[in-house]
This record gives C-alpha cells, sequence and structure tokens, in this order.
C-alpha cells in the first residue's frame, strides 16, 4: 500500500469512468491482537504492514483527482472528535465540491481504543451521538451540542460543506442496522463476511434488511447500500461462492440483481487491469 499505487489506482478508476474509491481506517495493528475480528473470515493485517489514513487520503485524492467521489468504508467515529473530522472533512470538501462520503462505524479493536485512551465500552454510545454532532459542525449556522458524550457550546465552524456530505453507517449487528436506519443516508454492509456469501446467501440478506427498511420508512431512493471489499474474478464459469464471478455476462447480471434489492454501490476490491475490464466489458452491459 504505497503512496504511488493509490494515487495511480484513484486516477486509473477515474480514467476508467467509476464513480468512486473507497478507503478503509486503522490507526495501528497489534503485534498481538486478542480482539476478535466481528466476521467468519480472519483479520488479514499484520504489524509491518501500512497503513495509510484515510483522512490524508482523502485530502491527496481530492486535489489528485477531478470527478470521482472519495469515501470511507468506513471511518471509526470514537477515534477522532466529532469537530475534528466534521472540520476537516468540510475543509477538503470546499477542494472537492459534492465528492465526499463520509461512512462511519463503531469499531471493534480494543487494542486501537486502549492506545488512543478511549472506552471500548462506549462506543455505541458515542455513535448515537456521532452524526448529529458532525451536522451540527457542518451547520454553517454557530451552533452548540448537549449531548451525554460531546457537548460544546455555541461555535461557529465555517466553512460548511458547500452541500451536505453524505452519511453513511455501518455494522451488522441488529443495533448497527437500526441506527443506520435512524440516524443514517445509508448502510454500508460486507457480504463476503456473511455465513453464506454465495450471491443467493446475499440476497436472501439483502431480503430481510429491506424489511426493516420498510419497517422504519427507509424505502425511498435517497436511503444508500454500500456493499464493501467485494471481490471481483473474471473466470470461465462463475464460482458459487463468489457473487462477483464468471465471464462479463455473469458479472453484470449479479451486479444487476444485487441493484434490484437495494444495493446503490459497490465497492469493490480489484486491481487496474480488473478495473480496466470491469469498465469496459461490464459496465455496458449494466
Amino acid at each position: 500500500m504505497s503512496a504511488e499505487a493509490v494515487l495511480r489506482q484513484a486516477r486509473h478508476a477515474e480514467a476508467c469512468g467509476l464513480d468512486s474509491v473507497w478507503l478503509f481506517d486503522h490507526v495501528l495493528t497489534p503485534v498481538t491482537l486478542r480482539s476478535r475480528y466481528p466476521y467468519d473470515v480472519a483479520y488479514g493485517l499484520r504489524p509491518e504492514d501500512p497503513i495509510l489514513d484515510p483522512l490524508g487520503v482523502i485530502g491527496v485524492l481530492a486535489g489528485a483527482t477531478a470527478r470521482i467521489q472519495l469515501g470511507t468504508e468506513v471511518f471509526v467515529a470514537p477515534y477522532r472528535h466529532p469537530i475534528v473530522l466534521g472540520k476537516a472533512l468540510a475543509t477538503i470538501e470546499r477542494f472537492a465540491p459534492g465528492r465526499l462520503i463520509c461512512g462511519l462505524g463503531s469499531g471493534w479493536m480494543q487494542e486501537e481504543f486502549d492506545a488512543l485512551g478511549i472506552p471500548f465500552a462506549a462506543r455505541g454510545a458515542r455513535m448515537d451521538e456521532y452524526v448529529a454532532a458532525l451536522r451540527t459542525v457542518w451547520s454553517g449556522t454557530p451552533a452548540g451540542f448537549d449531548g451525554t458524550v460531546y457537548r460544546w457550546e455555541a461555535s461557529g465552524f465555517n466553512p460548511a460543506p458547500t452541500r451536505p456530505v453524505p452519511v453513511l453507517l455501518g455494522g451488522h449487528a441488529p443495533r448497527a442496522r437500526a441506527r443506520a436506519l435512524r440516524l443514517g443516508d445509508g448502510w454500508a454492509t460486507i457480504l463476503t463476511a456473511l455465513p453464506d456469501p454465495s450471491l443467493a446467501g446475499s440476497l436472501a440478506w439483502l431480503e430481510a434488511f429491506r424489511r426493516e427498511r420498510e419497517e422504519a420508512g427507509r424505502v425511498d431512493g435517497g436511503f444508500e447500500i454500500l456493499v464493501c471489499e467485494q471481490p471481483v474474478v473474471f473466470a470461465a464459469e462463475p464460482d458459487p461462492a463468489e457473487p462477483l464471478s464468471g465471464p462479463p455476462e455473469a458479472i453484470a447480471e449479479a451486479i444487476a440483481r444485487l441493484g434490484e434489492a437495494g444495493v446503490t454501490k459497490l465497492a469493490v476490491l480489484a486491481d487496474d487491469e480488473t478495473v480496466s475490464r470491469l469498465a469496459a466489458e461490464v459496465r455496458p452491459l449494466l
């Protein structure tokens, strides 16, 4: 994960006509990891692997690209005070109007919380206030905030973003999904972490979430569903365990079915060659 590689891939994705690039958030990797990764897959980073700070990278990419949207899947919200994150994102957005998407999650690695001196047990309570606190910072009007975790007296934080920054909330737990429906502009999910990550299993998962959306009154077109970190495998035949696999026609059909199930954004794990093939061979079929 070099700076040169990130710049190359973001520019290549933009040149190919893709819509967005996405970054994940960790601040460290413990030599001894005791926290359980919340999905039924192995945590892939080693202590010697580099992790670029997503906020810094977004600032760089805002100047290095011209059109493509820049998002996080997801910022671990408790690591940064909402004033600090809100001010930084509003500043970057002024250089890239309308191009930022703020994905937020509550986090899972207690070692990071301990290193930062942030209570791990209170992360859910922080998330419940975080979105409102961010929107207060972005309001363009001097305002205070009086929450249980975050509070400040009336203050100005201008400049505000040129337009509202969408906030997508991540997490598979029932409370996290309910929070996304109640507070967010959308929800971020990882299909590869499902007990059944096949296309059929993914569609069943999304159908169950559709019922939750209907109960919450969030079935309108303004609610985003982001699928994160989805591999793409070009092959002669589809792999039943990989939703986006096979020839271009099969991959396009799977993407279309995910769209029918409510997915609005699909963030793929792909090298430059795969991005080129997606743009040239798959996208025209959609």
